[in-house]
């Protein structure tokens, strides 16, 4: 913020994840940001919020994630695969061309890789067959 002139009293909003070094209230960087800009509201980061939700998913559910993130390991992992699969979709005439790989570290790409998953179903079963 000083390197780049930046004034702390204009800001009014702070994202940060749940680690209490950034959230104490007698000091981290929250506390110290306060300090500087007492009007700054602070919340806590929306992706580790949907990480905590998701470990208490039902197992039934977790079984499905797991096996949609086999089907598309085995397409996306593998670069011959990868590209025989765009080209399916092409010669499809879908909209997407690519499924998009899950990572464990991307918790919001859980509800994106199931909903490419969903929408590319016809294409997958194809491909697999």
């Amino acid at each position: 913020m000083q390197e780049h002139e930046i004034d702390w009293k204009k800001c009014v909003g702070f994202c940060s994840g749940g680690a209490s070094a950034l959230t104490g209230r007698q000091s981290g960087v929250v506390a110290e940001v306060k300090e500087v800009a007492p009007d700054v509201t602070w919340t806590q980061c929306f992706i580790h919020r949907e990480a905590l939700a998701t470990k208490g998913v039902p197992p039934k559910f977790k079984t499905v994630l797991e096996d949609s993130v086999k089907i598309i390991n085995f397409i996306k992992a593998r670069p011959l695969n990868s590209r025989l699969f765009s080209l399916l979709c092409d010669d499809m005439g879908n909209e997407h061309k690519q499924l998009i790989l899950h990572s464990e570290v991307r918790w919001l790409s859980r509800g994106k890789v199931l909903t490419r998953l969903s929408e590319l179903r016809q294409e997958v079963l194809l491909f697999v067959k």
